[in-house]
């Protein structure tokens, strides 16, 4: 392995991407030696999504969030918190369907319309 810190995590990247679990104790090993969040926070992420590292993205961290700056360790732990994600995923796909219905649009411009409206009269006084 480099011993080239940008190196060695284009490299990781690459290989966390293509799915190359080999890959995965030189990664774990990389973020737990390396606190910088220009490298880590990309790992963590990669890892998370990926099917093969959710897991140890998780679990690495957990064991090693102390390492970390306290700012780096908040950014990472915001990234593999699992229920915001799906939570706020959900509730986007729910209001993206609401949105194609035609009354809600109708209702959106009249609400627009009205807001522009008063925002008008309010410039006058």
């Amino acid at each position: 392995t480099s011993q080239n810190s940008e190196v060695l995590f284009r490299f990781c990247m690459i290989a966390v991407e293509a799915g190359d679990e080999s890959i995965l104790p030189v990664v774990v090993k990389f973020i737990t030696s390396q606190g910088r969040m220009k490298f880590v926070r990309p790992l963590y992420r990669a890892l998370f999504h990926s099917e093969m590292g959710r897991d140890i993205a998780v679990s690495t961290f957990l064991e090693n969030k102390d390492f970390y700056h306290p700012i780096a360790a908040k950014m990472v732990a915001s990234d593999l918190d699992t229920t915001k994600s799906e939570e706020k995923r959900a509730l986007f796909d729910c209001l993206a369907s609401k949105l194609k219905e035609p009354f809600v649009i109708g209702g959106i411009a009249a609400l627009s319309a009205a807001i522009g409206i008063a925002l008008l009269r309010g410039k006058r006084h």
